[in-house]
């Protein structure tokens, strides 16, 4: 079909953010006196699809983007975990790798505008390779290029760049925000309106382009990726005036309530909380809410995916001065869950996955299909029909994510259920690549979730094997490892295919490393 004939697709990813922390049934744990209230992502499942069994397919954010990116589970991508740390006394992010096709292209090339708001952090346009997000499909950017940047949530410059732009242009960190030149949370909290909030910021571009392409290009589809920083941690002061790590671990919000019969346990930061809450009932919630009714308003809806979603389970472990800046008990993050985030228990994976599309997805629907972010890229494939366009990597591994669009248009006959999920975590991978080398155990984590609800799960920091029924146990607290050798070998055997070391794959330790 004519690329004017096609849905637009906005996919909106939170940072860090548990199932718990939204109150949409069946994700909330019911009679939780701390409830966070998200009354819009209550509103996409009573009017969309809401799944009850979605994972990120990593228990940190850059291995689990890249998964969405490029359709391939933590088992067979180059990125299975996050940098960021020092590295021959430079700070690195990694470089998507070349010779592979990313959502972004395969969109593009089907005819659409795509766009990535928000938070990058796969390096750029100078990276060996270059992997700025115009090098990878993306026909605009607006954002923060780094890990490093996107823990910076009053930065004082940000990157705009325009594919149309002068070449010049396309490479810059070229949007100033001179309100943050002195930012503090002494200034931004009695007046927000005195300080550029990234998450804002984020918003309001995205809310821009929306309207603008609705008024001035209705002919041309286009797939938004809002990739916000919230409700991970991050700073109150820009760029030029974080003196160390400590500035880097707080939760920033100018707009929160902290109600005085809020009580936390003594080892916690009530005010942290607050803002955690702040975080997602005044900012995330609020403004999908935002993006909803201006879809509705602008009547685009029955030709417009909505699918929201988070990158990781939540982190209940930074502490400062002895205490917790989050801890998950406080708002059931993990809606009683094991783990959290870099753990491959259900709490560190464990995502929301909401999605509406008036007119197309069935209003009120709960799908248990177990399901992973990498199946997002395969979703937007076929909702675009660009499947023709798809191109398999050099090295010839295939893609591992299957459309949902089956489930979504009500044809669950004829939907693809994978045999299993897999997970993988290798711990500080380019640090600690020469003992990964030799062997993955020694830093690597992983999980495989077969489909009818066993899970196995290796935990490398103690060495430990798990066996859960999750249909039975889903809090994974009885450990079967000892009692179903059967079942245990079966999933092994699984393991086994579903991992390719990643010296196999083309990586050295380097390659795939930009430093900046």
């Amino acid at each position: 079909p004519d690329a004017r004939d096609l849905p637009n697709i906005i996919f909106i990813l939170a940072d860090d953010m548990g199932v718990g922390d939204t109150s949409v049934k069946g994700y909330r744990v019911e009679g939780n006196p701390n409830q966070i209230k998200t009354p819009n992502l209550e509103s996409m499942a009573r009017n969309g699809m809401k799944f009850t069994n979605a994972y990120a397919n990593s228990p940190v954010c850059g291995p689990s983007r890249s998964a969405f990116l490029f359709g391939r589970h933590t088992g067979k991508a180059l990125i299975r975990g996050n940098t960021g740390k020092k590295l021959g006394g430079e700070n690195t992010d990694y470089a998507l790798p070349p010779g592979e096709i990313t959502l972004a292209e395969v969109l593009q090339r089907r005819g659409y505008y795509t766009y990535i708001i928000g938070k990058w952090g796969f390096g750029g346009h100078d990276a060996k390779p270059p992997s700025h997000p115009l090098d990878k499909g993306f026909n605009k950017f607006y954002g923060q290029l780094t890990h490093e940047e996107a823990h910076i949530n009053m930065p004082t410059v940000l990157w705009n760049n325009d594919i149309n732009d002068d070449p010049k242009e396309h490479y810059r960190q070229n949007l100033a925000l001179p309100k943050n030149e002195d930012a503090s949370e002494e200034k931004c909290v009695p007046e927000p309106q005195s300080c550029d909030f990234i998450h804002d910021k984020f918003t309001e571009a995205a809310l821009t382009f929306i309207e603008d392409r609705a008024k001035n290009f209705r002919n041309q589809p286009y797939f938004l990726f809002l990739s916000y920083t919230s409700p991970h941690v991050g700073s109150w002061k820009p760029e030029n005036r974080v003196k160390g790590w400590s500035d880097e671990v707080r939760k920033v919000a100018p707009v929160y309530t902290c109600d005085a019969n809020f009580q936390v346990a003594d080892n916690v930061y009530r005010e942290e909380e607050c803002r955690h809450k702040g975080l997602i009932e005044n900012y995330l919630d609020k403004d999908v809410g935002k993006i909803l009714k201006l879809v509705e308003d602008l009547d685009i809806a029955t030709n417009t995916l909505i699918v929201f979603a988070a990158d990781n389970g939540p982190n209940g472990k930074i502490f400062v001065r002895n205490k917790k800046i989050h801890s998950l008990e406080t708002f059931k993050s993990t809606a009683d869950q094991r783990g959290g985030k870099r753990e491959v228990f259900e709490g560190g994976i464990r995502s929301p996955l909401l999605m509406q599309w008036k007119g197309t997805i069935d209003a009120g629907t709960t799908e248990e299909l177990p399901t992973s972010i990498e199946d997002l890229f395969t979703t937007f494939v076929d909702v675009g029909r660009a499947s023709q366009l798809l191109q398999h990597p050099e090295n010839n591994v295939p893609l591992d994510g299957v459309s949902l669009l089956p489930v979504m248009t009500g044809n669950r006959n004829s939907q693809i259920r994978r045999e299993y999920l897999y997970f993988e975590y290798c711990k500080l991978q380019a640090l600690n690549w020469g003992a990964i080398k030799k062997n993955p155990d020694s830093w690597c984590s992983w999980a495989l979730r077969r489909k009818d609800g066993w899970k196995l799960v290796f935990e490398n920091e103690s060495g430990d094997y798990y066996l859960f029924d999750l249909n039975n146990d889903p809090g994974e607290e009885n450990n079967l490892y000892n009692k179903q050798k059967g079942i245990v070998q079966d999933l092994k055997k699984m393991k086994q295919e579903a991992h390719i070391p990643l010296q196999d794959l083309g990586y050295d330790g380097q390659t795939l490393l930009w430093k900046y």
